[in-house]
């Protein structure tokens, strides 16, 4: 049954116009963003097919438009749309953590998960800060491999400079998933600490994310000065 003769209150448009966009289920929400189906394949049935071939919605941050043209029914188009629905979601949580004044730990974790969460590569980054508190920028300072990346801490620090902070959170991932710290993460945290101190520029958190999971180095006590 094609999406013309789904009953007018079924359909996932008018529903998501009378009820509300929250009122859809993730195939209704998703049968929105592809917009139609295929000649053999209603647009609902291709939803149920995506959702179905793609597991957990919680992976698709890692998805490239050629994983979901694995999925039949899909082409450049519609994995395009997916895609980039994707992406704006995690543009939407940058912008909100980033409009924080002050600063907001729960809105720029959101984003840190959605951004490097589900990244095959290990990444560390820094969010940078004014004495307020408030965000100034954000910069990813090195892309590693699968199971390593190399801390430059001098590196970490003359970009802080560049961005003139007087605080700064690190952020980095582990691709498997596990955010429990190795004991380079944690001889890495203190000498940023330490090089922190030595320059005046406050080290506010070293956030470890991995998939759904995070752990922040000073809340579990690692961070010398806490």
């Amino acid at each position: 049954m094609r999406v013309q003769e789904i009953c007018l209150e079924q359909r996932p448009r008018e529903k998501a116009l009378q009820q509300g966009i929250r009122s859809l289920s993730d195939a209704e929400l998703l049968a929105l963003i592809l917009g139609s189906g295929t000649r053999t394949c209603p647009v609902m049935d291709l939803a149920a097919d995506v959702l179905k071939a793609t597991s957990s919605l919680a992976d698709w941050d890692s998805f490239t438009p050629a994983s979901f043209m694995k999925i039949p029914g899909i082409r450049e188009a519609k994995a395009l749309h997916l895609v980039a629905s994707v992406d704006l979601a995690r543009r939407i949580r940058r912008a909100k953590a980033f409009r924080s004044r002050p600063f907001d730990f729960n809105e720029v974790l959101e984003w840190c998960q959605l951004e490097f969460g589900m990244s095959p590569l290990e990444q560390f980054a820094a969010v940078f800060l004014d004495a307020r508190g408030r965000i100034l920028s954000s910069r990813v300072l090195i892309v590693g491999t699968q199971t390593e990346s190399l801390v430059s801490i001098k590196g970490a620090f003359r970009a802080a400079l560049q961005e003139d902070a007087a605080q700064v959170m690190f952020i980095h991932n582990h691709p498997s998933g596990d955010v429990t710290p190795s004991l380079d993460d944690i001889e890495t945290t203190r000498a940023l600490e330490e090089a922190g101190t030595t320059m005046g520029i406050h080290v506010v958190d070293h956030l470890i994310v991995g998939g759904s999971s995070w752990l922040s180095m000073k809340h579990a006590g690692y961070m010398k000065g806490e």
